[in-house]
């Protein structure tokens, strides 16, 4: 493959420079793709392709009329991000779920934000995440967002700016750990030289997560991954993530709450529940409270 004749006037290129060479970050990569025969990428960007559809990797696209499963989109050629830049975009999007966070929680209780004049009243009390039955409410440990869905984009110039934050139920982090693990058998070499930082004790992570904000009185805690089902979009991940994890993959059909304690159907009675990682959004979670005509959440 030909960089010097390679034309990026126009935008920002993360792999390639304007003068047709890899970015100091890249070199390891260009130097493999340079190195491959004719058509191999096109190939190699099949046997991916394949890979994912024998896998399973597959999500829901509502909108589309033509078919119910589409497989991840898969780009063989990866984004690389500099540990320098990495570092920095890391300290800002910690300090920005601090920020966030305490800014839910203030709208939950104090308000101060509305009384100096920060955010107009109107525009909380008619957005349709504000919450009202949550006012007053204090989340174990103080985490409003425990898992957070930030967008980047980079601009023209190179600057990355962020997209949009998703704090409610956010998905995609099991496609990261697939594209993770096809990208590596695809190009070893370049990862082993590039020293890229793994991802994949995300799940342990995730459950360490979940442990911290159980409730005392139980070792280890009862854990379960709540699903609207596997006609939601995202079923494939939460599947991944509870096999990932060791936890039981639920239904609201499996739960039932009695005496302000959630319990989950086992074949052999009832077992206490202590965390549930819910991927359903709240308007579904609880139809005492929520909606009213929803099936997908549990009662109580």
């Amino acid at each position: 493959m030909d960089f010097e004749h390679y034309d990026s006037a126009g935008f920002y290129d993360e792999l390639v420079a304007e003068n047709g060479q890899p970015r100091p970050w890249a070199g390891p990569l260009v130097k493999d793709i340079r190195s491959l025969p004719p058509k191999e990428l096109q190939i190699r960007q099949q046997a991916a392709e394949r890979a994912l559809v024998e896998a399973g990797i597959t999500f829901h696209v509502y909108s589309d009329e033509q078919g119910v499963e589409k497989t991840l989109p898969f780009d063989l050629v990866p984004r690389i991000v500099a540990a320098p830049e990495w570092e920095r975009f890391e300290r800002g999007l910690k300090q920005r779920i601090f920020a966030l966070n305490a800014f839910i929680d203030d709208l939950y209780h104090d308000q101060k934000v509305v009384r100096d004049g920060v955010v107009p009243r109107e525009v909380v009390t008619t957005s349709k995440g504000f919450r009202s039955p949550c006012v007053g409410f204090h989340p174990p440990r103080g985490i409003w967002c425990h898992i957070t869905g930030t967008d980047l984009v980079r601009d023209r110039d190179g600057t990355v700016y962020v997209l949009e934050d998703n704090l409610r139920c956010p998905s995609g982090v099991s496609y990261v750990l697939e594209n993770r693990r096809l990208m590596k058998s695809l190009f070893p070499e370049a990862f082993a030289a590039s020293q890229v930082r793994p991802v994949s004790d995300y799940p342990n992570r995730l459950r360490d997560l979940l442990e911290y904000v159980a409730p005392g009185g139980t070792d280890p805690p009862r854990m379960v991954l709540l699903t609207p089902g596997p006609f939601n979009s995202a079923y494939f991940e939460h599947s991944f993530l509870a096999q990932q994890m060791g936890i039981e993959l639920v239904e609201g059909r499996d739960l039932v709450v009695q005496d302000e304690t959630v319990w989950m159907r086992t074949t052999q009675g009832f077992e206490r529940v202590d965390v549930i990682y819910r991927r359903i959004d709240d308007d579904f979670l609880d139809p005492e409270v929520f909606r009213p005509e929803s099936l997908l959440g549990c009662p109580g």
